[in-house]
């Protein structure tokens, strides 16, 4: 039987009634804003847990609302955070000495880098990068792994030029198009610049390491609620790694979250494999005081802060 006139009209009103009950008013949606956990992190290895617990909806099992702000460079997540943009950034502990407000680190990543030369260069010891430009991120976890480069090679540490090249995908870009001798890159991009042919003549250790780390304003500690979002955000983080050391994870979605957030081609992303993701865990007190002696090498004053200050402990011992 066909539809009457009247049946029709009666459809389109309620259907109207329905999108009018789940329209959100302006105040709601800022509300809802507010409330939410925004986290500011990086398309490298170590976020990868993060962004599969949202992109799976673990978070939202959890019962927290989270909103992932993706910058490409660590400049970008520290001035995010400092404004006030987000509650959480990825960074690293020498880059949290040097903020001008108080941070907080409420969980360590491992951080680890790898110098890779570019295919073309013959650059084949370390030895050999004498006068040659290493793309980098100054200050930061990647500056430091370079004079560490420089020492095992036992060159002075002005022996090369180091191009501030904070955008990481920028930096394996120049160095895959031969405009850097060689670059300090982070996870996944190491492993994709030696599938296009260049070279890994150093891996960062854990021992000899400034940490990458998770930071939010000291400022938002006494905020309860606040706190209570961190702490489950870290449970999430905890869960996300157990299924990724696992192989529990949905292969598809790791594949679409290389391809959209890391840039990586499909022939790329079938050739990667994952790292083991350790739980969260403060960074290491020799991570900090490695830092700060670092960058008092480098002639960065630093308030004379004691290294428990920069540690949440709330969350984790």
């Amino acid at each position: 039987m066909k539809p009457t006139l009247f049946t029709l009209l009666l459809l389109l009103l309620l259907v109207s009634c329905q999108k009018e009950q789940d329209a959100v008013s302006p105040e709601e949606q800022a509300l809802a804003d507010s409330l939410a956990l925004h986290a500011g992190i990086m398309p490298v290895m170590d976020c990868l847990p993060i962004y599969y617990a949202e992109r799976t909806g673990m978070f939202r099992e959890a019962g927290i609302d989270v909103r992932l702000a993706e910058y490409h460079s660590q400049m970008d997540c520290d001035t995010a955070i400092q404004r006030g943009r987000v509650e959480m950034a990825y960074t690293d502990v020498a880059r949290v000495m040097q903020m001008e407000e108080r941070m907080q680190i409420v969980m360590g990543l491992p951080g680890r880098i790898s110098l890779v030369t570019a295919r073309t260069k013959r650059i084949r010891q370390l030895k050999h990068l004498n006068e040659r430009m290493v793309a980098l991120d100054r200050l930061s976890m990647t500056d430091y792994q370079s004079d560490l480069v420089m020492k095992q090679a036992g060159l002075d540490q002005a022996a090369i030029y180091r191009p501030q090249i904070n955008d990481v995908q920028l930096r394996a870009s120049m160095l895959s198009e031969q405009l850097m001798d060689a670059a300090l890159l982070p996870e996944p991009y190491a492993t994709a610049a030696t599938l296009r042919g260049n070279r890994i003549l150093y891996h960062s250790t854990d021992s000899l390491a400034i940490q990458a780390c998770m930071a939010v304003r000291q400022a938002i500690l006494s905020d309860t609620m606040r706190m209570r979002q961190i702490r489950q955000f870290i449970a999430v983080y905890n869960k996300a790694c157990e299924c990724l050391n696992h192989g529990e994870h949905d292969h598809a979605v790791l594949r679409s979250i290389f391809r959209q957030h890391y840039g990586l081609s499909p022939e790329i992303c079938d050739s990667l494999s994952l790292p083991t993701f350790p739980q969260a865990t403060m960074p290491r007190r020799e991570s900090v005081s490695l830092a700060r002696q670092w960058l008092q090498d480098r002639e960065r004053h630093l308030p004379p802060l004691p290294t428990d200050s920069l540690f949440c402990n709330k969350l984790i011992p």
